[in-house]
């Protein structure tokens, strides 16, 4: 529950220190004495957005407190632990704005962001403000307020992300569907292209073009190498007999002068190495075979593969790498068509859950509409409206739309007057009729409620008389479960709390301040009389303010 509230230099505050307590505590004041500043700095504690419009005038910045006792909070212990933030018993929430409309967050002492301070907010705090049954002119909140009555909000919550996630997914599914039509185009030329090369020997190019050369050549090499072999060793005056009548002559000199053994060593050499290339050219030439047909396949061949290199415009030598790129690209292709029949599998698991999950919702929206609708005719009986009838209209949906809030969609039916058909509540419901409405679906949804404080601003605007006095009596058993707020201008409904908080504008020449303070039973006979009766306070008046709080 909330403990105390510090307030300092906020809109007409100048500083306020209050202790609040458990129960049902209203707060009450002359009109436009600021009493749902407190309510406004409040939610400004639990995360609301500001700017420097309320800041008091003169000051530099305003500054809110508030401090709650979490003992019995496993969900907000839970969330301090997890954010590294937890204290023992107390958690105090601090919020400074400047007068430049930045502000800072604080949660025990710890700087925060505004979104960690607003989900920590809405574990502590439910604020139902006076112009809330407005919100009953738009359909889409219909759903959210059966859904929060039916305990439902997680479920949703969860439904609404499974939407997500299939749109996400399907989106994906369509991208790929139409980037995969221009992919399958690309592999099935690279596939043509692949057996175009596969058929081709471009793994033999340097042995086709060495061999293609000497094919086209044979004749010539021949010709030309038989001649060079008679020339070196079979010709009476070829080289090799030429060359051993010289060493043999400088062998028998060198046996008269052995300055001439480096000259006789190398013509023996030279004898030697023209023995070898003897040799060596004749086994040349009689593995040179002319043969028109291994010619032409050689042909074909070069021909085959300098036509592959003007097509992929590269060089005849380049053709193996462009093989293994295109083979590698049709491997990465074959892997997106996995990815693509993955994405298909996990959209039917997606498609299964949300099935499962919105038919879950449904039949529990439908349970759960019934039993509001009997306790909102309740209610609104008790709260002067008793011919009143009020029913939920289910508008179904397809279920491959997979709407974040599920299979249908809802809408408050109300008739106010015998024998007249159930009509959308915008329709038909007045505005005193609609605020009785708001009411009662606030009070059931606090009743539902796990949070420890509620507040209520002025919810009980435009009911007055023994239907307030029903209101207050509503608001006090709320609080029993929980700790309640109550901003009012009814002194039926201010009679009912356990506390009482008054709120005083004081002015000056130069400038205004409000002060807030707990009254005594006395104080509050003289406060329930002056809301009773205006300017002149009578002892009626003041017997019947007794007769309110006494009650």
């Amino acid at each position: 529950m909330l403990n105390s509230i510090h307030i300092k230099d906020f809109a007409i505050i100048e500083q306020l220190d209050l202790e609040l307590k458990s129960g049902m505590t209203v707060i009450t004041g002359e009109t436009g004495a600021g009493k749902s500043i407190v309510v406004d700095a409040l939610g400004f504690a639990l995360g609301a957005r500001a700017d420097s419009g309320v800041v008091r005038h003169g000051a530099k910045r305003a500054e809110i407190s508030a401090v709650f006792d979490i003992e019995k909070l496993p969900q907000v212990l839970a969330w301090l632990d997890e954010q590294m933030l937890d204290e023992e018993q107390d958690c105090i929430l601090r919020r400074v704005i400047n007068h430049d409309g930045r502000s800072k967050a604080f949660v025990n002492g710890q700087p925060v962001n505004l979104t960690q301070l607003s989900q920590l907010g809405d574990l502590l705090v439910d604020i139902h403000g006076q112009h809330e049954h407005q919100s009953l002119f738009k359909p889409q909140t219909h759903l959210q307020l059966l859904d929060r009555y039916a305990g439902l909000s997680d479920k949703v919550t969860n439904l609404t992300k499974l939407s997500k996630d299939i749109h996400k997914v399907q989106t994906q599914l369509n991208d790929f569907q139409a980037a995969l039509k221009d992919k399958n185009d690309r592999k099935d030329l690279i596939k043509y292209q692949l057996e175009e090369l596969s058929k081709a020997p471009v793994d033999q190019v340097e042995q086709i073009e060495n061999e293609h050369k000497r094919a086209a050549n044979a004749s010539q090499l021949l010709e030309k190498g038989q001649f060079s072999l008679s020339a070196i060793s079979e010709d009476e005056q070829s080289i090799s007999s030429l060359l051993n009548s010289v060493a043999g002559q400088i062998n028998q000199l060198y046996s008269v002068d052995e300055n001439l053994k480096n000259t006789n060593d190398l013509l023996q050499s030279a004898l030697v190495e023209i023995d070898e290339a003897s040799s060596e050219l004749r086994n040349y030439l009689d593995s040179i075979e002319i043969d028109p047909e291994h010619f032409q396949r050689l042909d074909h061949d070069i021909s085959l593969l300098h036509d592959l290199s003007r097509k992929h415009q590269t060089e005849i030598q380049q053709l193996p790498d462009v093989l293994a790129q295109l083979e590698s690209e049709l491997g990465q292709l074959a892997g997106d068509e996995a990815s693509f029949e993955a994405l298909e599998v996990e959209l039917a698991k997606l498609h299964k859950d949300y099935a499962k999950q919105a038919e879950l919702i449904s039949k529990k929206r439908h349970t759960a509409a019934k039993k509001l609708s009997k306790e909102i005719i309740e209610l609104m009986s008790q709260l002067g409206l008793g011919s009143g009838v009020f029913e939920i209209a289910f508008n179904s949906m397809e279920e491959t739309a997979y709407k974040a809030n599920g299979l249908e969609s809802a809408e408050f039916m109300v008739s106010t007057n015998p024998g007249q058909k159930p009509m959308p509540l915008r329709k038909v419901a007045s505005g005193g009729e609609l605020s009785r409405i708001s009411l009662a679906l606030q009070v059931i949804n606090a009743q539902t409620t796990q949070l420890p404080t509620l507040i209520f601003d002025e919810v009980d605007v435009g009911i007055g008389g023994g239907t307030a006095e029903i209101v207050g009596k509503l608001l006090q058993s709320l609080g029993e479960k929980a700790q309640i707020l109550t901003v009012t201008h009814q002194a039926q409904v201010a009679a009912q709390g356990h506390q009482h908080l008054l709120v005083a504008k004081s002015q000056t020449k130069d400038s205004t301040s409000n002060q807030m303070i707990e009254i005594s039973q006395a104080q509050r006979v003289e406060e329930i009389a002056r809301m009773i009766g205006g300017v002149e306070i009578t002892e009626t008046i003041i017997n019947h303010a007794k007769e309110l709080l006494e009650s």
